[in-house]
């Protein structure tokens, strides 16, 4: 009988380590993609069009026109740029911003970088693919716009796509394809 409840106990904490670990690895890998984001409705806007579609050819496949589109759409929805495009959705929070300033952070933002993106890095680590667009500051920014810009990088895998980061002073040289 105490071989069986021995057995038992030890059944037991097992499978809640299991379901610990399943819970924290869930969580882990949920604080890279929502770290600093939050729900928030301002203007409507269209889908964002392919970036290849804007004007003149960029010379991109489908898959790196559509993740431009995506970051160009990240940083004119954000408010980074010149235009007032807006969306309903997940607005990115800078460290230090507050949530419950938006006009403020909308000025601060505004015109701070060119809309559209400068160029694209791909790197590929086991099953999974990060993209880094580039986007150049605008003399707004009072950044050097010509060595530094900021990145928006995300990673994707088989089945799901994941914002990592929206980096600051991102050295111009490391762009590995430019647009």
């Amino acid at each position: 009988m105490k071989r069986y409840i021995g057995r038992l106990t030890v059944a037991l904490i097992a499978f809640l380590l299991g379901i610990i670990a399943a819970h924290l690895s869930s969580y882990i890998q949920s604080l890279g993609s929502e770290a600093n984001v939050i729900a928030v409705e301002s203007p409507a806007m269209p889908p964002p069009e392919l970036s290849s579609t804007k004007g003149e050819p960029r010379n991109l496949s489908p898959k790196e026109a559509e993740i431009v589109a995506e970051a160009e759409s990240f940083v004119c929805s954000n408010g980074y740029t010149e235009q007032q495009c807006g969306s309903i959705g997940r607005i990115y929070f800078e460290p230090g911003e507050n949530p419950d300033a938006l006009n403020k952070i909308w000025e601060q933002r505004r015109e701070t970088l060119e809309g559209k993106a400068y160029g694209i890095i791909l790197k590929k680590k086991g099953e999974s693919t990060f993209w880094t667009v580039v986007f150049r500051y605008t003399a707004r920014a009072g950044k050097d716009r010509e060595r530094f810009g900021r990145a928006w990088t995300m990673e994707e895998d088989h089945f799901n796509k994941y914002f990592i980061r929206f980096s600051h002073d991102f050295p111009l040289a490391k762009v590995e394809k430019k647009l």
